[in-house]
């Protein structure tokens, strides 16, 4: 069904616990993963209160050192999906937006991806206002296919546990208890 998946991330670990769960489902849908780091372009602020010493940080230096964390980031990524026998592809990009650039790669007229599969820090809608969702806009942005990767750790849970939450009975209803009956023969 999916044949290229495309896996955006920031670095964190909740976006190294989805991209393994990518190359999962990429080796059982026989699929290769393009792994995406978007960093954005180098900005100098300068206000009447903030004086910058020149030299600080100049644009060369903040591309090498950017495309130095690209390259730690997605040799993460690219390591595992050899471990796991996928063909991965790792790409680069400075852009303001990376949730343009997200969709902007998965609609790609050369090499198109049929499905995104992003990390979500599990952010609240509180913090997402303040904050913004990169995930948030990928999903309202894209016309390919979203899947949104919640790592189970971040609730205390471990995967494959089952959830201990009990279920409440509808108001007015009464339980109905099922009994076993004998074949009689």
């Amino acid at each position: 069904m999916f044949k290229r998946i495309l896996v955006p991330t920031d670095g964190s670990a909740r976006a190294e616990h989805a991209a393994r769960a990518a190359i999962e489902l990429a080796k059982f849908m026989d699929a290769e993963v393009v792994s995406l780091y978007v960093y954005p372009p180098f900005q100098l602020v300068i206000t009447e209160h903030l004086a910058v010493a020149p030299g600080l940080i100049n644009e060369s230096d903040y591309a090498r050192a950017q495309r130095a964390a690209a390259r730690r980031i997605l040799g993460v990524i690219d390591k595992a999906a050899r471990a796991a026998g996928v063909v991965c592809t790792s790409l680069c990009i400075e852009d303001k937006s990376p949730a343009a650039t997200i969709v902007a790669t998965a609609r790609s007229t050369d090499a198109p991806c049929d499905l995104v599969f992003i990390g979500s820090h599990g952010r609240g809608v509180f913090a997402q206002t303040f904050l913004g969702s990169v995930t948030t806009r990928v999903q309202a942005m894209c016309d390919v296919p979203v899947l949104v990767y919640r790592d189970p750790q971040k609730n205390g849970k471990k995967p494959g546990k089952k959830s201990t939450a009990k279920v409440k009975k509808a108001p007015g209803k009464k339980s109905v208890k099922k009994s076993k009956n004998k074949k009689s023969g």
